[in-house]
């Protein structure tokens, strides 16, 4: 278990103090084998060199792990300064307790402080938290506090006995420090109970050294008779701070808690252990982009349609209205409408890439058109499409009704061979080098130069985009994204929302099934009290969707400030929408994007939402 298990003691004469820490350190050689970089091999070469003049001042018993030798000294230094008996563990001479575990190439190493000046630092803090402020009920018992800058600390305060302390009993924590808040947390009863049983030794111990004291002199009895004693008197009466070992009468008593230190980092770490569980791969859901042979990057996209058009493109996108890209270039079209499938889960990808004629946004929703192609007057008045024409700079009609025609023929041959796709394929090279006039640049970057994109017909918006367009914009706009990152994060957030796509169709499927079972149910009937009828009641409607009611009559219902009578059960689905919404992280500007995507999901996948 990567954490830090201290022992803390409040003194009398300087504070909250550590005085005994247990770690361990990690054999990295196998990493470092990994990483084959001149630059980390001569580092580790000048580590290792610091590494073993260290382990030859320790006696050659520590195997494992690595510290620096600059924390080292100031470790020895800050020890020896301000300290008196009861604020350590071990004499000057004596570094501490070191324990190697050959088999996980893991050595335990217990000392006064932490061998890392940054870890001196957390432990130091959590010690005065732990002694000062952060204290349970009864000021017994463990308590959790930290956060992710200083670290997440498990803190059991208790007293151990003492009959020359202040209060007649001393105040001790020990402290689990670890950056693994969830770890530490699931761990919980795992270390209190075994920090009790250290504790409860302790205490047992020093109660039998507290009574022996006392069955020899009363030292209440000694305070009371000096309380007319000067200071100097009144401080030889209280004795001066004793060690932990003076307190439970044991001279080992740090090696033994090493031992229970080094076992409970040892045993949590081989109780728990992180597994990772993966769930669909994301190419189930959109569409890799590395997999595409031609077409067009988004950040090509965006440079050549430019921010606006992109962004009023995307936005009808992602919101279910029809895209429609028509020009004469097939070759562009085609890939400007291939490259539009990394903008979309696979569901919601319908897209015919060049088409001689209108074809319905239920067939798809994404359409290529040439430029001849007229659209119906009915899609139009719909509103619920984006037209984008690509004109050429220097167009010629002639040329587009020639192009026009060669695409019905080549479209009616390949209509004849469809049942053989091979002899289909052949014929439409073939048709491709007998029309000059259709032949294009195979480059489609060159071909781009010469078009212009502009946008010529679309519906109405919402005011403000779903959240997913900002990101892909905010992503494609940001220059140190190569292309490959980029496409991994695109199809990152379009994950990320199919999940959360998910979770509305699961509640939206549980609320209509709740309300219908609701309609089907009888409304019960009391008998046991009289049931008052009204008289009948004409209700008109008007041409304002206005209800009226005769004179007289109470209304059951409440009335709202535009005169509307209304049932305070309507606001109850808005509620749950509400919440639903705050509870995905999302706003009213996402749900077009909700439900579009919602569509046709469990078609698609299978019945994989419940």
């Amino acid at each position: 278990m990567n954490a830090i298990v201290s022992i803390c003691h409040f003194c009398e004469l300087h504070g909250p103090s550590v005085i005994f820490c247990t770690q361990a350190f990690r054999d990295l050689l196998d990493l470092d084998a990994l990483t084959n970089v001149g630059a980390l091999e001569l580092l580790n070469s000048r580590d290792s060199q610091e590494e073993e003049q260290l382990k030859a001042e320790e006696g050659s018993l520590w195997k494992y792990g690595r510290i620096r030798t600059q924390s080292h000294t100031q470790r020895k230094s800050t020890c020896s300064n301000d300290t008196c008996i009861a604020c350590r563990s071990f004499p000057h001479n004596e570094p501490g307790y070191i324990s190697n575990d050959d088999s996980a190439r893991v050595s335990y190493i217990s000392s006064q402080y932490p061998l890392q000046s940054e870890l001196y630092v957390l432990v130091r803090q959590a010690c005065i938290r732990s002694l000062s402020c952060e204290v349970c009920p009864g000021r017994e018992g463990p308590i959790y506090f930290g956060d992710e800058a200083r670290g997440h600390v498990l803190s059991h305060t208790f007293f151990l006995r003492d009959v020359q302390a202040r209060g007649f009993q001393r105040w001790y924590s020990i402290l689990v420090l670890m950056k693994d808040k969830m770890l530490l947390l699931n761990s919980w009863p795992f270390i209190v109970r075994h920090l009790r049983q250290t504790i409860t030794k302790l205490q047992e111990n020093a109660c039998k050294v507290c009574e022996n004291e006392e069955s020899k002199v009363s030292h209440r009895a000694l305070r009371s008779a000096a309380s007319m004693m000067d200071n100097v008197r009144k401080q030889r009466v209280a004795g001066q701070p004793r060690s932990l070992a003076e307190l439970v009468g044991e001279g080992e008593v740090w090696q033994h808690i090493h031992s229970s230190f080094t076992w409970i980092l040892k045993s949590g770490g081989l109780r728990l252990q992180e597994r990772l569980v993966e769930g669909p791969p994301v190419n189930i859901y959109v569409a890799d982009g590395s997999t595409f042979s031609s077409g067009l990057s988004v950040r090509q996209l965006y440079n050549i349609f430019g921010g606006t058009i992109f962004h009023r493109m995307v936005h009808h996108l992602l919101i279910g209205h029809q895209v429609i890209i028509r020009g004469l270039s097939t070759n562009v079209i085609s890939s400007i409408v291939q490259s539009l499938q990394l903008l979309l889960p696979k569901h919601c990808y319908k897209a015919m890439r060049f088409s001689p004629h209108y074809v319905d946004s239920a067939s798809c929703n994404i359409l290529g058109l040439h430029s001849l192609v007229k659209i119906p007057h009915v899609i139009i008045g719909n509103g619920n499409f984006c037209l984008i024409d690509v004109i050429s700079k220097c167009e010629n009609n002639d040329i587009h009704e020639k192009s026009y025609t060669n695409i019905l023929n080549r479209t009616s041959s390949i209509v004849k061979v469809k049942a053989s796709k091979e002899e289909g394929s052949e014929k439409v090279g073939k048709d491709e080098q007998r029309n000059p006039a259709s032949s294009e640049p195979k480059d489609i970057n060159e071909s781009i130069k010469n078009l212009t994109f502009k946008i010529t017909g679309e519906g109405a918006l919402p005011a403000r985009p779903p959240q997913v367009l900002s990101r892909i914009e905010s992503a494609v706009g940001n220059s140190t994204l190569t292309q490959s990152t980029l496409m991994v994060y695109i199809s990152t957030i379009i994950y990320e929302w199919i999940n959360k796509v998910k979770v509305w169709i699961h509640v939206q499927n549980r609320i209509k099934t709740c309300h219908s079972s609701c309609e089907r149910m009888p409304s019960p009937i009391t008998h046991s009290q009289p049931v008052y009828r009204s008289p009948p009641v004409a209700i008109l409607r008007s041409s304002t969707n206005h209800l009226s009611r005769s004179p007289g009559v109470p209304s059951l219902r409440g009335s709202s400030p535009g005169g509307l009578s209304m049932n305070p059960q309507d606001a109850a689905p808005q509620d749950e929408r509400y919440q639903l919404l705050a509870a995905l992280g999302s706003t009213e500007w996402d749900v077009p994007l909700l439900e579009f995507w919602a569509k046709n999901f469990n078609k698609y996948y299978g019945q994989e939402i419940s």
